[in-house]
C-alpha cells in the first residue's frame, strides 16, 4: 500500500519558519533596536567624554597660567619689598652710625675732659703721695 508521505519534516519547516517570523518581528528588531541605541549612546559618551577631557586639559591650562602669572607677579612684589627692605636697612644703619659715632665723639671729649682735669691734679697728688711716702718711711710728720 502507499504510504503517505512523511509531513513532520515539513510541519518542523512550517513551524520554524513561523517561530522565525514571530521572533524576528518581536524579538530581534526590538532587540536590534536596543543595540542600536546602545552604540548610538555609547558614541555620545564617548563624545562627551573627550570634550569634557578637551575642557578639563583646557581649565588646567588656563589654570597654570594664572598661578603663573600669580607667581610672577609675587615674585615682583618680594623683589620690591626686598629693596624697600635693604633701603630701610641702610637708612637705620647709617642712622646708627651716626649716632655711635657722635656718642664715641663724645665718650671721647669727655674722657679728654677728664684726663686733662686728672694731668691737672696729678702734680698736686704726686706731691701729695710723695709727702706721705716720706712721713710713712721716716715715721714722723714732716714739716710743710
Amino acid at each position: 500500500m502507499i504510504d503517505l508521505p512523511n509531513v513532520t519534516a515539513l510541519y518542523a519547516a512550517l513551524a520554524f519558519g513561523i517561530s522565525y517570523l514571530i521572533l524576528k518581528k518581536y524579538l530581534f528588531l526590538p532587540l536590534g533596536a536596543i543595540l542600536d541605541a546602545r552604540e548610538s549612546e555609547e558614541r555620545e559618551a564617548q563624545k562627551a567624554y573627550a570634550e569634557s577631557l578637551r575642557a578639563l586639559e583646557q581649565a588646567v591650562a588656563a589654570g597654570e597660567q594664572k598661578l603663573s602669572d600669580a607667581r610672577r607677579e609675587a615674585l615682583k612684589v618680594r623683589e620690591s619689598l626686598r629693596a624697600e627692605g635693604t633701603a630701610l636697612l641702610e637708612e637705620k644703619l647709617a642712622k646708627a652710625r651716626e649716632e655711635a659715632s657722635h656718642r664715641i665723639d663724645r665718650g671721647a671729649g669727655e674722657i679728654a675732659e677728664k684726663a686733662s682735669e686728672l694731668a691737672r691734679q696729678l702734680p698736686e697728688r704726686a706731691v701729695g703721695l710723695a709727702r706721705e711716702l716720706a712721713e710713712k718711711i721716716l715715721g714722723r710728720k714732716l714739716a710743710a
